[in-house]
């Protein structure tokens, strides 16, 4: 546990630190638009963002690498945004689910999703994964309910301008999940690839207004203390 906040000087250190590790996480949280200057023999559309890091795909280690750093830092900057948020249930609960969001991607990170390339880019699952390829994908399916449930999370205790962003995260959850289910009506994965990616997209936006709520209220909060 932080030691009792005392001055000015060592919240905006807590601040700062926790500002910076949402930073780190959202760089990772978009590491797969690396994709789009490196080769990677997988479809955009068709291909979930973590099948980028199969093992034996071209640049896999990058994209592992980038979502690891992802999951590391949502974890490490739980306990500075415990300190510096308000002290109610809701922001509480939102703090615990940005950090259980990055365990599953560690999860994901440690283990890599089992599959392999087929025509047109697609990443067909191996029919019998190992108990590694069972906690990713029940990881991946946690990692959809939770970039759902953060922006909800915060609409509960943001208001007025704070809520744009959080709305749109909703918006952009909301229509990942029906890409999914269209999904099923027009044949497996050929929308995957890009559900994943708006799912993230919507994490990122949702952890960058975030990263906005910090600097203002923090700056706020300084400017009363001087």
């Amino acid at each position: 546990m932080l030691p009792e906040l005392r001055g000015s000087t060592t919240l905006t250190a807590v601040r700062r630190a926790g500002i910076s590790l949402l930073v780190i996480a959202i760089i990772g949280q978009l590491g797969w638009l690396a994709e789009f200057v490196l080769h990677t023999h997988m479809s955009s559309l068709r291909t979930v963002t973590s099948a980028l890091a199969v093992p034996g795909q071209p640049h896999a280690p990058l994209f592992r690498a980038a979502e690891l750093v992802a999951g590391v830092a949502l974890v490490l900057a739980v306990p500075p945004l415990l300190r510096i948020t308000p002290v109610h249930s809701s922001a509480r609960a939102t703090m615990v689910l940005v950090g259980m969001l990055g365990v599953l991607y560690l999860v994901r990170g440690v283990f890599p999703l089992e599959c392999r390339v087929v025509a047109g880019g697609g990443c067909a699952p191996d029919p019998d994964p190992s108990l590694g390829g069972q906690l990713h994908i029940a990881a991946s399916i946690l990692v959809n309910v939770f970039c759902s449930a953060g922006p909800v999370a915060l609409l509960l205790w943001w208001y007025g301008r704070w809520t744009i962003a959080p709305a749109i995260g909703v918006g952009l959850g909301t229509l990942a999940w029906l890409l999914l289910v269209l999904d099923d009506f027009v044949g497996p994965g050929e929308f995957a690839g890009l559900a994943s990616r708006g799912q993230m997209i919507s994490a990122s936006i949702v952890l960058g207004a975030g990263v906005a709520y910090l600097r203002k209220t923090g700056g706020d909060r300084t400017a009363r203390m001087a």
